[in-house]
């Protein structure tokens, strides 16, 4: 099974307890996927340093290297932070062949 078709799976467990589909943090998500971020759970300071930096609720992202530190690409620019801040990070990821970022 692939990362993305276990991403589905999990999701579809989730859609049962009520959380919105395909939702994931930032860190479990495989490269080359593309997410909008839904919810932020950090420290007011966090938040503040992840909205400088462009990384707030309703913004498109897309994984470039997973890991730590974690890549993604906000707005054509590639950011690098650690995973521990990133898996404070939900994602809804956007559906194969729908992301606007591939346009």
């Amino acid at each position: 099974m692939t990362e993305l078709g276990y991403l589905m799976s999990q999701s579809t467990k989730e859609i049962k307890m009520g959380i919105s589909l395909l939702e994931t943090r930032l860190n479990e998500i495989p490269p080359r996927t593309c997410a909008i971020i839904c919810r932020i759970e950090t420290e007011s300071e966090d938040m503040q340093r992840l909205k400088m930096l462009g990384i707030c609720v309703g913004r498109r992202v897309e994984v470039i290297k997973p890991g730590d530190p974690l890549i993604v690409r906000v707005f054509g620019t590639r950011l690098g932070m650690s995973a521990s801040l990133a898996s404070h990070i939900w994602l809804e990821v956007c559906p194969p062949g729908r992301c606007a970022m591939l346009k």
